[in-house]
């Protein structure tokens, strides 16, 4: 009947092993040491024999157990791993290709369960394997080395192994009875420093030998005292072991999963930065696209700005008291403003205009073109298979738009925008088609707003006093109307800029936004899976540290 402090220090341990189950499977890793250590807890103390084959381990055992029950041999004959608890008369029940249970009256096995494993350095590989699972398992680990050759380097790396698990350990050097005394307290002493190395303090360590028992020898054959130790450990450390070594299960599978974890956290956040990087592409892109379309708009201001030379020559030119009965005729004089000043001027404002756009819709290209270059250099977001499904999205989804980008249908596009523009301004009807026609039209009324200056000019005495300050006017007028045109047209063209860059700001963002938020939100869960291994871990530690001190 456990006491209440053991139950309660045992609730403390099954349910950190459940949270640990828990936060293991939802970091994606393998779960089977810990549901088999949840298992474990509630089974026999479970006393597992390793050791290098030809180290003596099933002789040690059958010698402990006062019968012939293991194959003995000089070499690996078995892949198997017996499993021996109490039963009340012998018996072999074979279960699985790898196990084999045996049933023994034997009173030691009625409070453990020993486990025989292959030998660690087995001539077949799996037989290691074999053995690894079953580390896991066990509440004491007995060590077998072979006095003949102690601790050898395989052997340490075992100990590392075991050691990674956190498992107690007794040492056995076995077969001292081909040693003389002081070869034997050499090789205690050998194996003493070696096992100090290795695991950083020194188990308990028995010499025996199971040949020196059997010929009636027991009491120098150090069986008694490694039994002894054994009852000693059931009677006074079997509960703390028994809780304590699910711990250690618990700690080492925190501790594996935790790089593979960094590790993954390190490739999220690697395709993230290319996340960034295409933001920042997109940002420079906005930001040298306006200061360069500045130069595209001076180029079309710059035929307004010819208009009005050209307009203020002619008005120089034909608005002279020499010419004051050309004046009186308005309809000759509309007509010749139209012919020398304004002819050709919309068709080149068009032109240049188109030009502008056409520059737009080439840098919005070289965008997604630069965008693909630079996922095809990261290492984060590289297509293929190394770069990951959302890798695989990005350059899809690029590739895609980068086919079906229509140049001109995005200058056609740009160019109803800028016309619509025209349209909402005091200088054109709404209704009229095109963007030439619509510039033609604004300079028609423009033409017609100037010249109306001298349509009331009758009468030689008015000519001669308010012909001079009426072309003035007239010159005031155009520069003031063209400057309405210079401003309506260069907002429409500023309009139509930022109107295409939110558009391409918004179908770039459609190309990598949705698979970078989940990247963002695989590193939150990831980095959050990480803090829950890392207090689980620190949670771990501590009731282990506790049951230490039990």
């Amino acid at each position: 009947m456990l006491d209440s402090k053991t139950l309660a220090l045992a609730q403390e341990v099954r349910a950190l092993l459940a949270q640990g189950l828990e936060a293991l499977a939802k970091a994606e890793q393998n779960t089977e040491a810990i549901q088999q250590a949840l298992l474990d807890l509630e089974g026999p103390f479970l006393l597992v024999v390793v050791g290098e084959f030809n180290s003596g381990k099933s002789s040690l055992l059958n010698t402990l157990l006062r019968g012939e029950f293991l194959k003995e041999g000089v070499t690996p004959t078995t892949d198997r791993i017996h499993l021996i608890g109490y039963g009340p008369e012998p018996k072999q029940l074979p279960e699985g290709p790898g196990l084999v249970r045996i049933e023994l009256p034997h009173p030691l096995l009625e409070e453990l369960r020993l486990v025989d494993t292959p030998g660690t350095n087995a001539i077949l590989q799996h037989h290691q394997l074999l053995t690894e699972r079953f580390l896991p398992r066990a509440d004491l680990i007995l060590f077998v080395t072979s006095a003949d050759r102690p601790f050898t380097q395989s052997e340490a790396d075992f100990l590392r192994l075991i050691q990674s698990w956190g498992k107690k350990v007794v040492l056995v050097v076995h077969k001292a009875d081909l040693l003389t005394e002081a070869e034997l307290r050499e090789v205690e002493a050998f194996v003493k420093k070696g096992a100090e190395q290795t695991l950083g303090h020194t188990p308990p360590i028995f010499p025996a030998s199971a040949r020196r028992a059997r010929q009636g020898q027991e009491a120098s054959s150090g069986i008694p005292e490694l039994e002894a130790h054994i009852r000693q450990v059931l009677s006074q450390e079997a509960a703390r072991l028994k809780l304590s070594s699910p711990l250690g299960v618990l700690v080492r599978e925190l501790e594996t999963a935790q790089p593979a974890l960094q590790k993954q956290l390190g490739e999220v956040r690697k395709q993230l930065s290319t996340c960034r990087e295409l933001d920042q592409l997109l940002a420079r892109h906005e930001e040298r696209t306006r200061r360069d379309f500045g130069g595209q708009v001076a180029l079309a201001l710059q035929v307004v700005e010819e208009v009005r030379a050209r307009g203020e020559r002619w008005l120089d030119e034909k608005v002279r008291f020499s010419r004051f009965f050309e004046l009186l005729n308005s309809s000759r004089l509309k007509q010749g403003f139209i012919e020398e000043v304004v002819r050709g001027a919309n068709q080149e404002i068009e032109r240049r205009v188109l030009e502008a756009l056409n520059w737009l819709t080439k840098r919005d290209r070289e965008l997604l073109e630069d965008a693909l270059s630079l996922l095809r250099e990261a290492p984060g977001l590289r297509p293929g298979v190394q770069g990951g499904p959302e890798a695989r999205t990005i350059a899809g989804n690029l590739e895609e738009a980068l086919r079906s980008f229509d140049t001109e249908a995005e200058a056609s596009q740009l160019r109803d925008h800028i016309q619509e523009s025209l349209r909402s301004t005091a200088l054109v009807e709404v209704g009229v088609v095109g963007l030439g026609l619509t510039v033609l039209l604004v300079a028609q009324k423009i033409a017609l707003d100037v010249l109306g200056i001298f349509a009331t000019l009758f009468g030689a005495i008015l000519a001669t006093s308010i012909l001079p300050r009426r072309k003035e006017a007239a010159k005031a007028r155009l520069r003031e109307r063209l400057t309405e045109l210079k401003e309506a047209l260069e907002k429409a063209l500023r309009e139509t800029l930022e109107a295409e860059l939110g558009h391409t700001r918004e179908r770039f963002h459609s190309l990598y936004r949705a698979p970078c938020a989940r990247l963002e939100s695989q590193l939150e869960q990831t980095q959050a899976r990480l803090e829950r291994l890392d207090a689980l871990l620190k949670q771990t530690q501590a009731l282990r540290q506790k049951l230490g001190a039990w």
